[in-house]
């Protein structure tokens, strides 16, 4: 980390919820910071607390315990400049066109209304190459295009971070790859900040540029790799193989099952 501050810095956070049956922990004391333009990855076993962090960085729960701060200012609730991509490729509205969900996240959020909304949504259009289907509904989209629509309407809110939670597990094998060298593209083009949740190590050494290790439940902070790739995205990179060892050692000191 260099020596200005952080643009996001996660301090001491417990988050914890009630269930009908017991008080569930599920992070404890975590803490970890992004600059800007980081890649930075939340990894660890289902269950560890990845995805109730990124909605906490989202604003959508609030920690039981410390503090998550933005340009240092206190996340207290969902605000434009964090937009999220889900797992889920049935985020869109049926009824718009694509040309029509971008630009009704602009209008929604008062980024942007009329033509001027419409010309910027078609910016992140062209930038994800679905201009072609910009008057397309999403039924008749494949998932890799709902999820390519759906970071485009990310893009389009230029918001300072962009939280990704799991966004291609439900996508096949060479779908989702596909949609990892696209996104690492995108990022090249854009330099947007990203947090990035996934379980997959390989995505994880893919795409990020550090990594946040989180051990199992309770979700707490194992530890922060660099990655350190020249050629980000290579998966030949001689250090690939050498960080996916590491990160099973210790991953696998706590975990069992361990789902890749």
């Amino acid at each position: 980390m260099g020596s200005a501050a952080p643009l996001l810095d996660v301090q001491g956070v417990t988050i914890q919820y009630k269930t009908s049956a017991q008080l569930v922990t599920a992070t404890w004391r975590v803490g970890f910071q992004a600059d800007r333009s980081d890649r930075l990855v939340l990894l660890g076993p289902s269950g560890c607390g990845k995805s109730t962090l990124l909605k906490a960085i989202g604003g959508y729960l609030t920690p039981t315990e410390g503090e998550i701060t933005l340009s240092g200012r206190t996340i207290s609730g969902p605000g434009p400049d964090r937009v999220m991509v889900f797992q889920e490729t049935d985020q869109l509205l049926p009824w718009k066109t694509v040309l029509q969900n971008v630009a009704f996240a602009l209008t929604a959020s008062g980024r942007a209304s009329g033509q001027n909304a419409d010309e910027q949504a078609m910016i992140a259009i062209r930038t994800v190459k679905l201009e072609k289907f910009a008057d397309s509904y999403p039924h008749t989209l494949s998932g890799g295009m709902k999820q390519r629509v759906a970071i485009a309407r990310c893009l389009a809110m230029q918001p300072e971070i962009v939280l990704m939670d799991e966004p291609f597990a439900a996508l096949d094998a060479l779908t989702r790859q596909q949609m990892q060298e696209e996104l690492l593209e995108l990022w090249s083009r854009s330099q947007f900040t990203l947090i990035f949740v996934t379980h997959s190590i390989e995505e994880a050494i893919l795409l990020g540029n550090r990594i946040v290790l989180l051990s199992p439940h309770p979700g707490q902070v194992k530890e922060i790799m660099d990655v350190n790739l020249d050629d980000p995205g290579n998966r030949f990179h001689g250090r690939f193989d050498e960080l996916r060892d590491t990160i099973h050692r210790v991953l696998f000191k706590d975990v069992g099952d361990y789902v890749i």
